[in-house]
């Protein structure tokens, strides 16, 4: 008697076990199922009144995945392991996150008004939207028989104890122990370009052939966008002409115009962007990771060194005062996570959102350095700012071709480059190699080496040119993130292709002199130039300084180049022309360009 109720006792006792380990995995959205992948089919998905359509249950689950702690939230899989770290979804058969139409844009969805309540991913304002935008741009499809809001129309109350949004985000490097120089005007900018032509002249007449890519006119189109107007105007000779209008549209239109979709770029050592706008363009973001303050630190190597969105602006305003014209557009922006990037983001993207223990908003993404937990990308709390870069054509339409910097660093932490210890280098090696020995190509990297050498870039190990010019074209100036990382200090190394060759385009030349004027010292105009970005001031103020001392330094390595050479001309050259160019054939010696070929790099 004793046995049988000991068998019922326990009988009952493991069905009631049962039953409430049952009720919590299904109340609490299947968190054990999903984490171990015993559902794939999603067979025990449990009845979500108040959510609109299945592709948004994911918000609904993640924002009831609490620990008892209110301020903090458990994303998906984060009871077995960080987020961050687990990366995307390598089978691609999470049900959560696919939606029932098929449409790999329609990120999110609409919840009903108890489910935006509880949702803290979604932790911001969309007051700036309307439910028939967010229909017509996502294609969001409603069931029927259920009453639900749009979630980009919705009032969501912010927290008490939260500040309101982007009221200090900047405060750290916005307004540092050193402060930024209020621009009342932009006189000297504004008389640079005013009183002076441009230093490097375009021929008149463009041929055909000149032109990158012809505009085609689509039905019902009386002229083309913003940015087609910017990519019809790459020509052999130039990203964008001399003091354009077109390049200030454009620069306003990446700062403010409408987002459709959100991608993680492929490629590249650290996290960044695609937007694609609703009229069709497309831009490269990168995020705010560092205050304006914050110097490289001495012990990273160049290669390991964080890189920082308005490095990325103030490129492209110094290679447009130094009247180069070879960095495209890049404008500063304000995003907030929540509306601009969270809802309009791929699937891989989202799952690398989580709420700091700040109640900030994050991401880490997908790369090779800081794409982790401690170096995560987090608004303040839900706002961030970033620079955004106009692109160019795409490539099946103007394929480039990649080369190899002669003077690119070993990027190992053992060894260094022979260019390093061989001061003979350019003459004995670069010059005598194709397409370096006939041309203007050596030319440019004279303008490149100048332009490194001021915003401190050590991380140029390949450039591109665009296949259609051929070998008489720029070298097209990419990737400045690393730059501006030390105020304090100069990297002369920079400048070796300068004093090793000992040549230097003549306009290029005078421009400097020109910037090294009282009239129009090159740190004061940069500052007016940046003062109209919306992200201003871009840099910290020691870095218009430091401008000065290396242009300065230039100048000076010039002065030696001069008292080496027999005639002033021997340094300053005349621009190439077009059709007197002929290829010479490179002058091989295997024992004598080991440089240039692949060798084993750390980054």
């Amino acid at each position: 008697m004793k046995l049988k109720q000991r068998l019922v006792c326990g009988i009952t006792a493991f069905m009631f076990t049962t039953f409430v380990i049952a009720y919590v995995c299904v109340t609490q959205g299947q968190v054990y199922l999903e984490g171990t992948g015993l559902d794939p089919e999603n067979k025990f998905r449990f009845k979500l009144n108040d959510v609109a359509y299945a592709g948004a249950a994911d918000l609904f689950r993640t924002s009831n995945r609490t620990d008892g702690n209110k301020n903090g939230i458990l994303l998906r899989r984060q009871l077995d392991q960080s987020i961050s770290r687990s990366g995307p979804n390598k089978t691609g058969s999470d049900p959560d996150y696919n939606n029932n139409n098929g449409d790999k844009t329609n990120h999110g969805g609409e919840l009903s008004k108890s489910a935006i309540k509880q949702n803290k991913v979604l932790n911001s304002e969309y007051l700036n939207r309307t439910r028939l935008e967010a229909s017509s741009e996502r294609n969001i499809s409603f069931e029927p028989g259920k009453e639900v809001i749009s979630v980009i129309s919705a009032i969501r109350a912010r927290p008490a104890n939260l500040p309101e949004e982007g009221n200090f985000y900047n405060i750290p490097h916005k307004y540092p122990k050193i402060p930024a120089v209020q621009v009342a005007n932009r006189s000297k900018f504004e008389a640079l370009f005013r009183n002076f032509s441009a230093s490097y002249v375009v021929p008149g007449q463009l041929q055909k052939h000149d032109h990158l890519v012809r505009y085609v006119r689509s039905s019902g189109e009386k002229k083309p966008k913003i940015w087609e107007e910017f990519q019809l105007g790459i020509n052999r000779y130039e990203v964008y002409s001399f003091n354009s209008s077109v390049i200030d549209d454009l620069l306003r239109y990446l700062g403010g115009t409408n987002i459709k979709n959100v991608d993680e770029k492929s490629g590249g050592t650290q996290v960044k962007l695609s937007l694609k706008f609703l009229d069709g363009g497309e831009a490269l973001m990168k995020p705010w990771r560092v205050p304006r303050d914050y110097e490289t630190l001495p012990d990273h190597f160049y290669f390991s060194d964080i890189e920082r969105h308005n490095a990325e602006i103030a490129a492209f305003h110094l290679d447009r005062i130094l009247d180069f014209r070879r960095v495209p557009p890049v404008a500063g922006r304000w995003f907030n996570l929540s509306s601009d990037v969270y809802i309009r983001a791929d699937e891989s993207l989202r799952k690398t959102f989580f709420r700091s223990p700040a109640n900030n908003l994050c991401f880490v993404g997908h790369c090779s350095y800081y794409c982790e937990s401690e170096t995560a990308v987090c608004g303040k709390p839900d706002t961030i700012e970033g620079s955004v870069a106009a692109y160019l054509p795409a490539f099946k339409l103007s394929p480039r071709k990649t080369w190899k910097h002669p003077w690119r660093r070993s990027y190992s932490k053992h060894k260094s480059a022979m260019w390093e210890h061989d001061q003979t280098y350019c003459t004995r090696v670069v010059m005598r190699r194709h397409p370096y020995n006939s041309g203007r190509r050596l030319l440019d990297l004279m303008d490149m080496s100048v332009f490194d050498f001021l915003i401190g870039n050590m991380d140029r190990h390949h450039y591109e040119t665009f296949e259609h010019f051929g070998n008489f074209t720029y070298p097209i100036h990419l990737d400045h993130g690393r730059a501006f990382g030390k105020h304090q200090s100069d990297e002369i190394s920079i400048l070796a292709p300068l004093f090793q060759c000992c040549i230097i385009r003549k306009s290029t030349y005078d421009r400097l002199v020109l910037l090294n004027s009282d009239g129009y010292k090159l740190g004061d105009v940069m500052r007016e130039s940046l003062s109209v970005d919306l992200i201003s001031p871009v840099l910290f103020e020691p870095h218009y300084t430091a401008l000065n001392r290396r242009l300065e330094t230039i100048l000076r390595y010039m002065d030696t180049c001069f008292a080496k050479a027999d005639n002033k001309t021997d340094v300053l050259k005349a621009e190439p022309v077009f059709n007197g160019y002929r290829e010479r054939v490179s002058i091989d010696d295997p024992a004598d360009d080991s440089d240039l070929d692949d060798d084993d790099a750390d980054f």
